[in-house]
C-alpha cells in the first residue's frame, strides 16, 4: 500500500483545519452604553402633603422619538441622527413620565400623582396631558447644546379644558457626551413639573 496518498491527505486536514481556526473572527465586546433619565431627588408618591391629585395621562411622543431607543442628535438643516451604541435604557416615553412624576409628586401643591390605569374609585381632581415636543442633543460645528420642549394640557376629569401651557428647556451648554445628555434631559423635566406644578388651579 502506497503511503503517499495517505499522508498527503492528513496533511491537506491539518492545513485546513488551521486555516479555518484563522478565519473565524475573535469576538469582540458589546460597545453599546445604555443611559437612564433619573430625578436626583426621587421620592415615592405616598406623602402627607396636602394638594391635589393629578391623573398623569400616557406621554406623547414626536412620531420620530416614539419606540426609538437610540439617543437622537439634531443638527442644522432639521437633520435627526441616532447613537447606534448609546441607547435609552428603558423607552424614552416610560423614563420621561417616571421623572415627570416624581417631580410633580413633591411639587408645591400636589398631594400625589396617579397613573393609568385608574380605577373607578379613584380620586382626581386633574388629568394632565403631556406631550414631547423635542428632547435630542444638539451639534452645529464645535457648538453643543440640548433641545428639550413640552407641552401640557390640563382637563377635569369629565375632560373639560382647565388649562395649556408650553415649557421649553434653557438652550443649556453640552459637552457631547450621551452620559451629560442624559443628566440635562432630567433636570429638563423635572423643570418642566415644577413649571407646571405652578399653573395648577
Amino acid at each position: 500500500m502506497n503511503p503517499r496518498p495517505i499522508l498527503l491527505a492528513t496533511i491537506a486536514a491539518t492545513l485546513l483545519f488551521a486555516t479555518g481556526c484563522n478565519v473565524i473572527p475573535e469576538a469582540k465586546p458589546d460597545p453599546t452604553k445604555f443611559f437612564v433619565l433619573n430625578d436626583p431627588r426621587a421620592t415615592t408618591n405616598a406623602h402627607d402633603q396636602l394638594g391635589v391629585t393629578i391623573g398623569l395621562l400616557p406621554l406623547e411622543l414626536p412620531v420620530y422619538l416614539d419606540n426609538a431607543r437610540s439617543i437622537a442628535i439634531g443638527s442644522p438643516g432639521n437633520r435627526i441622527t441616532f447613537r447606534d451604541f448609546d441607547r435609552w435604557a428603558e423607552s424614552l416615553d416610560d423614563g420621561v413620565t417616571r421623572v415627570l412624576r416624581s417631580a410633580l409628586a413633591r411639587a408645591p401643591g400636589v398631594a400625589r400623582v396617579r397613573v393609568p390605569p385608574f380605577s373607578i374609585d379613584t380620586h382626581r381632581d386633574f388629568n394632565l396631558l403631556v406631550r414631547l415636543v423635542n428632547c435630542e442633543g444638539f451639534e452645529a460645528g464645535d457648538t453643543r447644546s440640548v433641545r428639550f420642549a413640552l407641552t401640557y394640557e390640563l382637563v377635569s376629569t369629565q375632560n373639560e379644558f382647565i388649562h395649556l401651557g408650553t415649557y421649553t428647556a434653557p438652550a443649556t451648554p453640552w459637552d457631547g457626551s450621551s452620559s451629560e445628555l442624559a443628566t440635562l434631559f432630567s433636570q429638563s423635566i423635572v423643570d418642566a413639573a415644577n413649571a407646571i406644578a405652578r399653573e395648577l388651579p
